[in-house]
């Protein structure tokens, strides 16, 4: 882990109506993003010139300088910069003027800027693979990891977040809203879903000392034996529990307390933070009176659901190279037959399966420069366990220590 975060994404938004400029900078600042809002396209150049900034969007009508006009002489000093243009007001002929500018996309207002803001990270993705391909070659951009959000470059380079499809374009926005959340958090999924690799992410995100706790575990001479090296230092706490779904009553009244800052764990008020990975719905056991409703208050507030493979047929291939390229095996390619076959496999223990099955195949052959169909059945069938990663390596600092 490093010291010093990654700098988020910077955001420009050019666009007089106070009431669309206003809500979605506070959408994207809430998301996780640097924004700089001003009202006019000459306002918009200057802050471009004087600034670094990963995307630019424009209105269309805008006093002193249009966007149009905006554009034209932002490419002049800054031609790869990606933007984005909303317009209630594009005739064709625009639109194509527009787009000779080599612009990112063109949103039609009344915008809704949720939508723009789950597809910034594919917009600013798009841009960096170009980037990496004119700089490497096609070799070199894909490589790269997919869907990349500003500070959480290095966790987003994990496979569960490669794709492009809706599902994981809403992972990723979830992830971006999460991240900076203050208490607690649940992560939602099935049975093999990435709970680990999308909670490290957050734990990596801020530099935390990182623990984690099967819910069978879960106790406050546990927890305090755990966290009791933390008041050695500043650093932050981050609390992963494993199998939520599994805590009884006096375990969720521990945790609930926890998060409060109460109870025999108050010692640590304001050092831990939790995030309660669950296997199926907590909101469901709390209706049925199984769970207790404040601790699912508390940490529901921020919540993350991980898409099951099923959903996410078109992302498959996607993941495996993603798999290769985490376990260091760049130079490896998976054959269109072998490709096929990944996205023809139920992948019943979801994402672990997948994972495990690529990852044991390159194991069996270390100096195979490429895995075919035999490669992975073999794999397959000889693959122990679905549950748990085989990549430790990954897991920070204190992952269920001592």
């Amino acid at each position: 882990m490093t010291d010093v975060a990654a700098p988020r994404p910077r955001i420009l938004i050019a666009d007089d109506s106070d009431v669309c400029r206003t809500v979605l900078a506070i959408l994207l600042k809430n998301s996780g993003f640097e924004v700089t809002s001003v009202v006019n396209g000459r306002e918009a150049l200057l802050k471009l010139r004087a600034l670094s900034f990963d995307l630019a969007i424009l209105d269309n009508d805008m006093p002193v300088l249009d966007g149009l006009g905006t554009l034209a002489a932002l490419r002049e000093f800054a031609p790869e910069l990606p933007v984005a243009v909303v317009s209630g007001t594009l005739s064709p002929d625009l639109r194509s003027r527009y787009e000779s500018h080599r612009i990112e996309a063109i949103y039609d207002k009344p915008v809704d800027p949720r939508k723009l803001r789950d597809q910034i990270p594919a917009i600013l993705e798009g841009r960096k693979r170009k980037a990496l391909a004119a700089a490497g070659g096609a070799d070199a951009a894909s490589r790269a990891p997919f869907l990349v959000l500003g500070a959480a470059d290095g966790a987003l380079e994990k496979p569960v977040f490669a794709g492009g499809s809706s599902q994981v374009r809403k992972l990723v926005a979830d992830f971006g809203r999460i991240r900076d959340f203050r208490a607690a958090a649940t992560i939602s999924g099935g049975a093999g879903a990435a709970f680990l690799d999308v909670a490290v992410a957050l734990a990596e995100e801020k530099d935390a000392v990182l623990l984690c706790c099967a819910a069978a575990e879960v106790s406050a001479a546990r927890l305090t034996r755990l966290f009791a090296p933390a008041l050695l230092h500043t650093r932050p706490v981050l609390l992963i529990v494993t199998n939520a779904e599994r805590l009884d009553a006096g375990q969720q009244e521990l945790l609930d307390n926890l998060i409060a800052g109460g109870g025999e764990l108050a010692a640590f008020n304001g050092r831990a933070r939790v995030i309660l990975c669950a296997e199926g719905s907590l909101a469901a056991l709390a209706d049925a009176g199984e769970f207790n409703e404040m601790l699912l208050m508390r940490a529901g507030a921020m919540k993350l659901t991980i898409p099951a493979l099923a959903q996410r047929t078109e992302d498959l291939s996607q993941i495996a190279r993603a798999v290769l390229r985490r376990i260091g095996a760049t130079g490896v390619k998976l054959t269109p037959a072998a490709l096929g076959w990944i996205e023809a496999c139920p992948w019943k223990g979801d994402y672990l399966q997948l994972h495990r099955a690529v990852e044991i195949a390159r194991r069996a052959r270390p100096d195979a420069t490429e895995l075919g169909i035999s490669d992975l059945e073999a794999a397959f069938a000889a693959e122990p366990g679905t549950r748990e990663p085989l990549y430790h390596d990954v897991l920070g600092i204190t992952l269920g220590g001592a």
